[in-house]
């Protein structure tokens, strides 16, 4: 049984009076929707879809105190429940409804799906927001006076009027750009805050509202002994977590890349009764491209999806929509490649499919620590330089260099200390030795600059970024002590999975991703998601040791060891699972920067919004050449991005 639902707002008053005051609350399409009498607080939802079929008004509104955007997998509710609540439609919501007014917190953790939810307590004493460990889906709030409003989307927050210049947090910006240290909490806006994974908001009569964590992640109690097992394990978790999306909206769209990521994917689909579609986007005549497309379209016959490819060259050429704000919505979309989600998500509502899917994910929760992680697979045989390809000082010496933490002292840039001075070289190593010793959890992450690269960004937007990803670090490693302890493991040091927990914790907390779901799939009721977000495919990831993360010898690495072994050669196109390389996807953006040179600089002067913000460097145009434009073109994309977002909002 699947349970969606799209778009979600409401107000809640808790001093001194009724909890919910509201008499009305708007859906995601801007329309009211009258509440309940009598003074029982009443919640409405927008668009809620049960196995593929919409209820009307009066079966959804028959779970008054509930509300929710996302997607629900409800097949293990309890059976006692929906013998109280029956079996007609709508009847699923009730169920919901009364079992979080029995279990609360402990009900939403068992639950399984992408999802936010809003609940009233049976009393309407309590109103608690939760946000699943694993959403993709954000939900946002902010207070007005003495009241908590809430919203799938942060500008419904702002008022019956377009967002302007002046609610825009500032601060966030240059995280926003280098898509990397976005704080979990923080929006677009200023004092519209977004609710964290795993995190619930809760509001009392008489109480101002607070904000607790009632999940982490969890790895999994029993990590594989082989890889064999290890790839196995990977694959049954990974078609569970298709056939939850699937099992009743079998139809879907996928972003197909041609790498083995959305292979696996592609074969999941491909084994269930839908029709899958991959859309593939490409760029024709630009090195790298036509053996992605021809990969692509492999996967696509050998799964049994309908092949759609997708050319970007004309969002890109010269005077290109490339850069846009998109008309549909007002939040910057800044990841590679733009205008890809839309059109995947205009398929979808072409074809009637309810899931647009990719492959996303993958690499964060299958990560390797950078250099640690060939220590811990190769053990004593990396002082054999025919294994490491090199003597172990090399290798060691590049650990210290390319480790966040072990380069530089703590608030330098990347590289300080390593190299530029004598003795610098041996400091860094050192340092990088002590750190792990000591457990900071930013030694195992590869620098900063491999991380982001923040092009033209002053030093103090790039020192902004760098503390950001040093607190994330933090929270990652927190995180996952706290499930060892939780499980009753003791371990010292750096855990396993740290690398893997901060990268998905990054991911979660990505402005862009949830900028392209607002702006396109939630007016026309999509769901963007990966089977890689599914808890279960998470926590067993996270169980994962090294050796089963990444292959290594003969100083070369093979990443996402068990995921290659689960589907190369035996679920997809041989060769497929044994792509090292693919197109850099970010060729997309340098063509666009490259043929409209001159539009981006006159967008990134001086004089612009972001030099005036104090984002981005006043001298940055300066050095701004078709040569630099080729190599960080994705970086100044986004730049362009941004301020043409800014300049469009009202500055009334």
């Amino acid at each position: 049984m699947l349970l969606t639902a799209f778009g979600m707002a409401g107000r809640a008053h808790a001093p001194g009076g009724a909890l919910l005051d509201a008499t009305t609350a708007h859906d995601a399409t801007g329309t009211a929707s009258p509440r309940a009498a009598g003074g029982r607080p009443c919640l409405l939802q927008g668009p809620v879809y049960e196995n593929g079929a919409a209820l009307d008004a009066a079966r959804a509104e028959r779970a008054g105190r509930l509300q929710f955007t996302g997607w629900l997998d409800l097949s293990a509710l309890p059976e006692f429940l929906l013998l109280d609540t029956g079996r007609e439609p709508g009847a699923a919501l009730t169920a919901l409804q009364r079992l979080l007014d029995l279990r609360g917190a402990e009900a939403v953790r068992r639950l399984r799906g992408d999802f936010v939810l809003a609940h009233v307590a049976p009393d309407g004493g309590r109103l608690t927001l939760y946000r699943a460990v694993n959403a993709l889906t954000p939900l946002f709030w902010t207070q007005d006076g003495d009241s908590l409003l809430w919203a799938a989307d942060p500008a419904r927050l702002l008022g019956d009027r377009p967002p302007r210049l002046s609610d825009v947090d500032t601060d966030v910006l240059p995280m926003l750009i280098a898509e990397r240290g976005m704080p979990d909490d923080r929006s677009w806006f200023a004092g519209v805050r977004r609710l964290p994974p795993g995190s619930a908001l809760v509001l009392e009569k008489g109480r101002r509202p607070r904000t607790e964590t009632f999940d982490e992640f969890r790895p999994h109690e029993n990590p594989p002994r082989t890889i064999d097992e290890a790839a196995d394990g990977l694959r049954e978790r990974l078609a569970r977590a298709c056939g939850r999306m699937l099992a009743h909206e079998p139809d879907a769209v996928l972003m197909l890349s041609g790498g083995i990521d959305s292979a696996a994917v592609a074969h999941e689909i491909g084994t269930g009764p839908g029709r899958g579609m991959g859309l593939h986007f490409t760029l024709e005549g630009f090195p790298g491209f036509d053996s992605d497309r021809e990969a692509a379209e492999s996967v696509a016959r050998a799964c049994g999806l309908s092949w759609m490819p997708y050319d970007m060259s004309k969002h890109t050429r010269a005077g290109g929509d490339y850069i846009d704000i998109p008309a549909t919505g007002a939040l910057p979309q800044t990841h590679v490649p733009l205008r890809g989600i839309a059109a995947a998500v205009d398929l979808a509502e072409a074809a009637g499919a309810r899931f647009v899917l990719s492959g996303l994910l993958a690499d964060q929760i299958l990560a390797h620590d950078l250099q640690r992680g060939l220590f811990s697979v190769a053990g004593p045989a990396i002082l054999d330089p025919r294994v490491a390809g090199e003597p172990v000082w090399q290798t060691l010496a590049a650990a210290a260099r390319t480790s966040f933490a072990g380069g530089a002292p703590a608030g330098d840039g990347p590289g300080a200390g390593s190299t530029g001075r004598p003795g610098g070289r041996a400091l860094g190593t050192a340092r990088y030795l002590y750190r792990l010793l000591s457990g900071d959890p930013t030694t195992a992450l590869p620098d900063r600059d491999a991380i982001v690269h923040p092009v033209g960004f002053t030093e103090d937007a790039g020192a902004r970024v760098t503390l950001a990803l040093r607190e994330a670090a933090d929270r990652a490693r927190d995180s996952l002590h706290s499930a060892l302890r939780r499980g009753g493991w003791s371990r010292r040091g750096l855990p396993q999975g740290i690398t893997s927990l901060f990268m998905l914790g990054q991911s979660l907390s990505t402005a862009n991703l949830q900028a392209a779901w607002i702006n396109y799939a939630l007016p026309k009721h999509r769901l963007i998601s990966t089977p890689f977000a599914d808890r279960d495919v998470v926590e067993y990831a996270l169980a994962l040791p090294a050796r089963h993360r990444i292959g290594f010898g003969h100083g070369l690495t093979v990443d996402k060891f068990a995921l290659r072994l689960a589907y190369a050669d035996r679920a997809v196109p041989a060769g497929i699972g044994h792509r090292m390389q693919q197109a850099r996807i970010d060729s997309i953006s340098a063509m666009f920067v490259n043929q409209n040179f001159e539009a981006c600089r006159a967008l990134l002067t001086p004089d612009s919004l972001l030099c005036r913000l104090g984002v981005l460097s006043r001298t940055f145009v300066d050095g701004l050449t078709p040569a630099r434009v080729h190599r960080n073109g994705e970086e100044i994309a986004r730049l362009c991005v941004i301020e043409r977002w800014l300049e469009g909002l009202d500055d009334a």
